[in-house]
């Protein structure tokens, strides 16, 4: 076989790839190392600025009405209890019984129940002659409006608490939840 003659471009293009790769590498690589150290500090500033400016508009902004769960008012609350309990049939109960319910949460206040020849009224006040105080927070009531409370694990546990007669409160509970 002869030997052929390879010109200047021919030699560029047949060189070890090894060597080209690693020219081609070397190069860009150090520039980007660079350019990014550079870029990182500025940066770095910025978001810091960003985040303490992030930190007084949010100490200004106002609570919104999707955030904050409203409560009912007592009058409204015992417009509630008043609902869950107007079909209920409490003929069974021959005897008066009188249930002061104290509303406890985002306000104190009182309502009662009392059950009277064959009929159920709830009030938004307290009742002083009463058989059974109960002491409640306002998301248990709206459990019990509801049908969801559970008063015997509420009972065993320690966070239901009543006090007068309990032959009346279960004459009560069986009739009315």
């Amino acid at each position: 076989m002869a030997a052929k003659k390879t010109t200047k471009t021919e030699a560029i293009v047949t060189a070890p790839e090894k060597e080209v790769k690693a020219e081609a590498v070397k190069k860009p690589a150090e520039k980007k190392t660079t350019t990014k150290a550079a870029a990182k500090k500025p940066a770095a500033k910025k978001t810091a600025a960003k985040k303490t400016a992030e930190k007084k508009t949010a100490a200004k902004k106002p609570a919104t009405k999707k955030n904050v769960k409203k409560q009912p008012d007592i009058v409204a609350l015992a417009d509630m209890l008043r609902k869950a309990v107007a079909g209920k049939d409490v003929s069974a109960i021959n005897e008066k019984i009188a249930v002061q319910i104290k509303v406890y949460g985002e306000y104190e206040n009182y309502m009662y129940i009392l059950i009277d020849n064959g009929t159920v009224s709830v009030e938004p006040y307290g009742y002083l002659d009463n058989d059974i105080h109960i002491d409640m927070p306002i998301e248990d009531v709206l459990s019990v409006i509801k049908g969801k409370y559970d008063f015997k694990a509420k009972a065993l546990t320690g966070d239901f608490y009543a006090l007068g007669s309990l032959t009346k409160m279960l004459k009560v509970k069986e009739a009315l939840f």
